[in-house]
């Protein structure tokens, strides 16, 4: 445990995780995190109740949220501190990403129809709630239906990557991405680097405007770590790190992983150049 640890990569259940915002920032006082930010995708609904609750207890909560962007035809996840969530700028992204969400989902349910995968999208919904329509809520409507034993096998035989009832997500160029991030007063950070992104796309980030990269995470392992240290010095970036935990008893808690608290403040004066 460290003193000063601060997880800035985390999830509720506003998107694809499996606790409410408070109960995140619970975690983290139990896991002596100082600093948390709460970084659902494409929302940042649970933000409020996630400050006031980091507040109650004296943690600190950054608003965060992680935002889906492209690099020419890959893509790549933007985790955004200090934004204002109250930004009309912000909001309206976020609509607009969640009505894409829904169309994505929808092609999918179809695609698994004509499959012989008799799923619709009322159970895929009832899932989901008023969280951002993900593929994990899509997985786990096969596992109710009966269709797969697990999350997992719905990926691997329908709806993964390249799997047959997989529909790509639509392209939202990563410049426009972190333009926006600017304009309400955040930082853009590369998430999890090490699990898909070469060295060339970091190099194409850097260059329209990316503040910082996320050197520790769950996956990446001591050489990546040093590699990303490199990285960040070469291009003039900020290190930044956390457990990117969902919840439940699978995958890291909130606390497994993060970076120390002056990194926090090293990225909260670089936003404090953007408001």
């Amino acid at each position: 445990m460290q003193y000063n640890l601060a997880d800035l990569h985390t999830h509720s259940r506003c998107s694809d995780g499996l606790r409410t915002p408070t109960e995140a920032v619970q975690e983290g006082i139990a896991a002596g995190v100082r600093v948390l930010s709460l970084t659902d995708h494409d929302t940042v609904e649970g933000i409020a109740e996630a400050v006031e609750a980091g507040r109650q207890h004296s943690v600190d909560v950054i608003p965060g949220v992680e935002l889906s962007a492209h690099v020419l035809d890959r893509e790549v996840h933007l985790l955004a501190y200090f934004i204002d969530t109250d930004s009309p700028q912000l909001r309206s992204h976020t609509e607009i990403l969640h009505g894409l969400r829904h169309e994505r989902g929808a092609a999918i349910v179809d695609r698994l129809n004509q499959l012989g995968v008799p799923v619709t999208m009322k159970e895929v919904l009832s899932r989901s709630g008023n969280s951002p329509l993900g593929r994990p809520h899509i997985a786990a409507a096969l596992v109710d239906h009966g269709a797969v034993l697990s999350e997992e096998e719905a990926f691997v035989r329908f709806i993964g990557d390249r799997r047959p009832a997989h529909v790509p997500k639509p392209r939202t160029p990563a410049d426009g991405v972190i333009e926006l991030i600017h304009a309400v007063g955040g930082v853009a950070v590369l998430a999890h680097p090490g699990l898909s992104t070469s060295d060339a796309i970091l190099e194409k980030l850097a260059w329209v405007g990316l503040d910082g990269i996320e050197v520790y995470h769950p996956s990446h392992q001591p050489p990546q770590i040093e590699h990303y240290h490199e990285v960040v010095k070469h291009y003039g970036l900020l290190p930044s790190g956390g457990s990117d935990s969902h919840g439940g008893s699978k995958g890291p808690h909130i606390g497994d992983c993060g970076i120390g608290c002056e990194a926090v403040d090293a990225l909260g004066n670089r936003a404090a150049a953007y408001a």
